[in-house]
C-alpha cells in the first residue's frame, strides 16, 4: 500500500475509532448517571426523560424516545440540510442510541444492566443529595466529553444540533444561541414536569459540567479557523474547499522575500470542528506545503453568520452556513 493510501485509511480509523469511543462515553454518562437520576439537561435525552415523567414507572421507556426523536431529526435534517450533512452525522447519531440502549437494558452485570448497577451505588433512600450532585457533575462531565470527542474524530452526534444549524442557516440566530435556547427550554420544561427544583438545579450544574468539558477537552469548539496555504497544489486544495468543505476560498498574489518567485497564497475560513480533516488533507495533497492557521473568535459574511450593523437587522441571510457535523 502506498504511503499516501496508508495515511488516509489510518486517517478514517482514527476517526471513527474517535467517533465510536465518544458515542460510547456519551452513552455511558447517560445511562449510568443521567437518566436514573431523571435529570433534564438539555439535548434528545431530556425529551426522553420528560416523557418517562408522564408515563410513569412502570415501563421504561427513555431509550426508545432517543431513538424515535434521533430518527425524526435526520428526515428533518435531510429535507433542510442535504444528503451530505446527513451522511456526515448517520454514523454517530445511530450508534449513541444503539450503546444507550445497550447500557440501560442489557442485564450483564448480576442480572442488571450495566446503567443500573452503577445507578445503584447513589440512588439510596433516603435520598443523599450530595452523592446525587456528584453523579450529576460526572454524568455531566462524561457527556461533554463523549461529544468533544466526537468532534476530535470530525463526526457530530446529531440530536437537537440539527435544529440550532437549520436556524442558523435560514436565520440571522447563531446556533450557540438557539441551542442555549432548546436546552433552557428543555430544563425549564423539566422543571414543571417534575415539580422538584432540586432535581432541576442538579441538572443546571450537570449542564455546567457538560460545557466546561467540552470546552476543556475540544478547546472552545464553536471557534472559527483561518488558513493561509502555499502549495504548488493550491488548485487541488481549492477544488476540495469547495466541493467537499462547501466554503470559499480567497487567492492572494504575493511574491517570495528569498526566491522572489510568484506565489499564490490562499486562504480558507472555515469551523474548528473541520480542523482536524482539512489538516490531515493537506498533507496528503502536499506534504511541502506551507501552512499557516490562526484561530478566529468570530467571522461575519457569506457562508457564516451574517455581518449586522448596529440596531439594523440583516435582510441577507446565508445560504451556505456553516455547517458542522
Amino acid at each position: 500500500m502506498e504511503p499516501q493510501n496508508k495515511t488516509k485509511v489510518l486517517t478514517y480509523v482514527r476517526n471513527y475509532a474517535l467517533i465510536i469511543i465518544g458515542c460510547f462515553v456519551l452513552a455511558f454518562g447517560d445511562a449510568a448517571f443521567i437518566s436514573p437520576l431523571g435529570l433534564v439537561t438539555g439535548g434528545v435525552l431530556s425529551i426522553g426523560v420528560i416523557v418517562q415523567r408522564f408515563v410513569g414507572s412502570g415501563f421504561y421507556l427513555v431509550d426508545i424516545v432517543v431513538w424515535a426523536v434521533q430518527i425524526l431529526l435526520l428526515g428533518v435534517s435531510f429535507l433542510f440540510l442535504g444528503k451530505r450533512f446527513t451522511l456526515r452525522s448517520l454514523f454517530a447519531t445511530l450508534l449513541y442510541p444503539a450503546f444507550f440502549s445497550f447500557l440501560s437494558r442489557a442485564p450483564i452485570v448480576n442480572g442488571v444492566s450495566i446503567g443500573n448497577h452503577i445507578a445503584a451505588y447513589f440512588l439510596t433512600w433516603p435520598k443523599d443529595w450530595s452523592l446525587i450532585v456528584l453523579a450529576g457533575l460526572a454524568g455531566g462531565a462524561l457527556i461533554g466529553g463523549g461529544v468533544a470527542i466526537c468532534y476530535h474524530g470530525g463526526g457530530s452526534t446529531g440530536g437537537l444540533d440539527v435544529i440550532s444549524v437549520i436556524l442558523a442557516k435560514k436565520t440571522p440566530i447563531k446556533e450557540s444561541a438557539s441551542a442555549f435556547i432548546i436546552d433552557g427550554s428543555l430544563v425549564i420544561i423539566g422543571i414543571f414536569c417534575t415539580q422538584d427544583l432540586i432535581s432541576g438545579l442538579v441538572g443546571v450544574l450537570s449542564a455546567f459540567a457538560c460545557a466546561i468539558a467540552v470546552q476543556l477537552i475540544y478547546v472552545n469548539a464553536s471557534a472559527y479557523i483561518i488558513a493561509d496555504i502555499i502549495s504548488e497544489k493550491y488548485e487541488t486544495i481549492q477544488e476540495y474547499v469547495h466541493q467537499k468543505m462547501d466554503h470559499a476560498t480567497t487567492q492572494i498574489q504575493a511574491v517570495g522575500g528569498y526566491t522572489k518567485q510568484e506565489k499564490v497564497i490562499l486562504r480558507v475560513a472555515f469551523s474548528k470542528r473541520e480542523f482536524a480533516s482539512f489538516r490531515s488533507y493537506i498533507a496528503l495533497t502536499d506534504p511541502k506545503a506551507f501552512v499557516t492557521f490562526t484561530q478566529a473568535s468570530m467571522i461575519h459574511g457569506e457562508g457564516f453568520t451574517p455581518l449586522e450593523g448596529e440596531g439594523v437587522l440583516s435582510k441577507n441571510k446565508s445560504e451556505n452556513g456553516d455547517l458542522h457535523g
